[in-house]
């Protein structure tokens, strides 16, 4: 079955994005993580863990309680885990797309009140013209524990064998125990707070190490609450795997004539249409 994905941005970035005489190739911009609008991006897993320890724990039955405080004590403790996260701040970027078309919880953000489009693309489309991968992102919450780590919770189902009571929590067993080593294997980068999953977003992540000569990194200056802030952006030239553009409720149709005759002139084969918000 076929997954349509929809990227939110303005329609003054259409011309940073369809820049191929050709109209063959796009380039595409990955934020830094650390820029994105969850100020949890890449340290919600630790912070979950922190501060819904009981509620986690409780979900456990009583016999494998003990092994899931190990696990989130050892997990949080961990502190080659912290800099592991710490050596990572300035290498992970992101490209957001969602699952949800035409949608107002997109059409009423600040960036898109005025100028808002979608640009749609079909996951496999997509990731074979890119060649890269497009993973869903999973929302953590108490409720979502199964759901979303379902490979700790089997880690802790297997430690519990092994601690019965707290005079078991010694050295000697350590290597036997997979509840925080499971925390500690998990993509941050796609897990954050359940009070974003209305979004229902998919996820791109690069980092340096991709080939530097088709990517560029660069500082992009916005303004934020009135300041300028200069916002880390990865840029990749890519196949275009987007075959329509949605443009927001507040364009008349006029538009849609005008984008599309846009993207006539530019040789890129691109439908146009306008939301029915």
């Amino acid at each position: 079955m076929k997954k349509y994905l929809y990227h939110y941005t303005t329609l003054g970035c259409l011309e940073k994005i369809f820049t191929d005489p050709e109209g063959i190739y796009i380039d595409i911009k990955l934020k830094d993580y650390h820029f994105l609008n969850d100020g949890y991006e890449g340290k919600w897993l630790v912070r979950f863990m922190e501060t819904c320890k009981d509620a986690i724990v409780n979900q456990f039955k009583e016999n494998e309680r003990l092994a899931c405080e190990k696990a989130i004590k050892d997990f949080v403790e961990c502190e080659c885990y912290r800099m592991l996260l710490k050596e990572q701040n300035d290498k992970h970027y992101s490209f957001s797309m969602s699952e949800l078309k035409d949608s107002m919880l997109f059409w009423r953000q600040d960036y898109a009140k005025d100028n808002g489009i979608a640009l749609c693309t079909e996951k496999s489309d997509f990731e074979k013209k890119s060649k890269l991968t497009v993973e869903q992102v999973r929302y953590l919450g108490a409720e979502t524990l199964n759901e979303t780590l379902p490979d700790f919770v089997a880690a802790v189902k297997h430690d519990a064998q092994y601690i019965k009571s707290r005079s078991d929590l010694r050295s000697d067993i350590t290597d036997m125990l997979e509840g925080a080593i499971s925390l500690a294997n998990t993509d941050f980068l796609r897990v954050k707070n359940i009070t974003w999953e209305a979004e229902k977003e998919w996820r791109i992540i690069i980092t340096h190490k991709s080939d530097r000569k088709k990517n560029l990194l660069k500082m992009e200056e916005i303004e934020i609450d009135g300041e300028s802030k200069y916002i880390p952006r990865y840029r990749m030239r890519i196949e275009n795997p987007f075959h329509e553009v949605i443009l927001g409720p507040t364009f008349s149709n006029y538009y849609v004539e005008a984008v599309a005759e846009w993207f006539d002139r530019n040789h890129y084969k691109i439908k146009v249409s306008r939301s029915l918000g």
